[in-house]
């Protein structure tokens, strides 16, 4: 839904998704036969399904693949629960982005941002007890129409989620 993002345009509309077998069955292969021991999960809605996160998670520690990961693409908020990160934390998690871009309410419903404040908030209440895993937000500032007032929300939001790091980048404008 958001308006900055441009995943649709290659990707297209809606999530596809492979079985938990087929894809812990792929992290076995890539751990026993490649000697990979990290992965990097590059997808927008890896806990949108909490049910299927917590699944896979399981999975992985059920059959012991002994991997780490992290997902650095950015995870939505909501869905950073005490027990999605548990699971997430037991299964290799040692790092994930929350992509929060602005900490401003009029900026987030302008690019139609699904998060809330609220949301930011708890989901960095939740990963700060998970030492293990190397919590960081995504900030965006230069939206149309934003203040320096509304840039200033957007760090106090973020001095707030007391997380490990942050990262900040200007919008880059792209077609479509």
């Amino acid at each position: 839904q958001c308006t900055f993002c441009s995943v649709r345009n290659f990707n297209g509309v809606g999530v596809r998704q492979r079985s938990i077998s087929s894809v812990v069955d792929e992290l076995e292969l890539l751990k026993n036969e490649h000697g990979i021991g990290h992965i990097m999960w590059l997808d927008d809605d890896l806990l949108k399904d909490h049910g299927r996160a917590i699944g896979l998670f399981n999975e992985i520690v059920r059959r012991n693949v002994d991997i780490t990961w992290d997902a650095t693409n950015g995870l939505i908020a909501a869905s950073c629960t005490d027990e999605v990160i548990a699971a997430a934390a037991a299964s290799g998690c040692i790092a994930v982005n929350i992509g929060m871009e602005s900490g401003n309410r009029e900026i987030l419903k302008t690019v139609r941002k699904p998060g809330t404040l609220e949301n930011f908030l708890s989901a960095a209440e939740v990963l700060r007890r998970y030492e293990q895993i190397h919590a960081s937000v995504f900030l965006m500032i230069g939206f149309p129409g934003e203040s320096m007032s509304m840039i200033l929300d957007t760090i106090n939001v973020s001095r707030e989620m007391d997380l490990d790091w942050y990262r900040c980048s200007q919008l880059h404008p792209l077609p479509n």
